[in-house]
C-alpha cells in the first residue's frame, strides 16, 4: 500500500494523470491538485530563498570589498609608518653621532678654558692693584681650582675675553692713577702714580717732595723704592699726561720697564 502511494504522489508531481482502481476519480483528482499547490509552494520557497541568498551574497560581497580597502589602507598606513620610523632612526642616529662630536669638542674647549683660567688667577698676583680692583667683577667668577662652576662655557669664555682685553688695554697705555702711600714719618701723603705697562710705576706728590718708582717681581710681589730726585721728572710725565702743559718732551728717566 505504501509503495502505491509512492507512485501515486510522484506521478502528481511529473503532471502526470493516474487512475487509482480503489480511489474515485474526484479523490483522486483533489489530491492531485494539493499535490501540485504543495510543489508550488515549495518551488516558490525556494525562489525566495535562492532571491534572499543572492541579496546577502552580494551584501556580504560588498562588506568584504569594504574590509579589503581598508585593509590595503591599512597596509599603506603601516608602510608610511615603517618608512617614517626608518628615517626617524637614521635622523637619530645622525643626531646621536652629531652630539657625540659636539660633546668631544667641548671637552677639548673645556679642558682649554680650564689651563686659561688658571693662568688667569696666577695672572691676578702680578697685576697692579688699580687694574686688579678694575677688573674684580669678571676675575671673581673665575672658579677656583677644584671647584665646580654654573657659568657655561661660553660664559667662561666671554669672561676671560674680558680680563684679556681690560689687561691689554691697561698694558698698552699709560694711566695716572691717584693713590696715598704712607713714608714712615706718621703722615700718609696723596701721590699720583703713572703706570708704565703691567710691571713698572713712578709716582710723586703735588708738592715734589716725595718721589718713587715700583716694579713687581716673577713671583709677582711688588716693590716700592723712594727716589725723591726723580719728584721733577715725574711730575712734568703726570702734567703732560693730564693736559696741564702745551710742553711736550722726553722725559729722562733711570727706570726698567718690566
Amino acid at each position: 500500500m505504501k509503495a502505491f502511494k509512492s507512485s501515486v504522489v510522484m506521478a502528481a508531481m511529473m503532471g502526470m494523470t493516474v487512475f487509482v482502481p480503489s480511489v474515485s476519480g474526484e479523490n483522486a483528482l483533489e489530491s492531485n491538485l494539493n499535490l501540485i499547490e504543495q510543489w508550488v509552494e515549495v518551488e516558490k520557497t525556494i525562489s525566495r530563498e535562492k532571491a534572499d541568498w543572492e541579496i546577502q551574497r552580494q551584501s556580504l560581497k560588498d562588506v568584504v570589498s569594504v574590509y579589503e580597502k581598508e585593509l590595503e589602507m591599512l597596509n599603506e598606513r603601516i608602510a608610511d609608518a615603517a618608512a617614517l620610523t626608518s628615517s626617524a632612526d637614521s635622523k637619530r642616529e645622525a643626531l646621536l653621532e652629531e652630539q657625540g662630536q659636539i660633546s668631544k669638542a667641548e671637552d677639548v674647549i673645556e679642558r682649554s678654558i680650564k689651563q686659561q683660567e688658571a693662568l688667569m688667577l696666577k695672572l691676578l698676583n702680578r697685576l697692579p692693584e688699580p687694574l686688579v680692583q678694575e677688573i674684580r667683577p669678571l676675575s671673581q667668577r673665575i672658579p677656583q681650582p677644584g671647584t665646580g662652576t654654573v657659568l657655561s662655557l661660553s660664559q667662561r669664555l666671554q669672561n676671560i675675553v674680558g680680563i684679556l682685553t681690560q689687561v691689554d688695554k691697561f698694558n698698552t697705555t699709560v694711566e695716572v692713577i691717584p693713590d696715598q702711600r704712607d713714608f714712615g714719618d706718621g703722615s700718609v701723603v696723596e701721590v699720583s702714580t703713572i703706570y708704565l705697562g703691567l710691571g713698572t710705576a713712578l709716582y710723586a706728590d703735588k708738592s715734589g717732595r716725595h718721589a718713587g718708582s715700583g716694579s713687581v717681581s716673577a713671583e709677582g710681589v711688588w716693590t716700592w723704592e723712594p727716589h725723591d730726585d726723580w719728584a721733577p721728572a715725574v711730575l712734568a710725565m703726570i702734567r703732560m699726561y693730564q693736559g696741564a702743559t702745551n710742553e711736550i718732551r722726553f722725559v729722562p728717566v733711570p727706570v726698567e720697564i718690566q
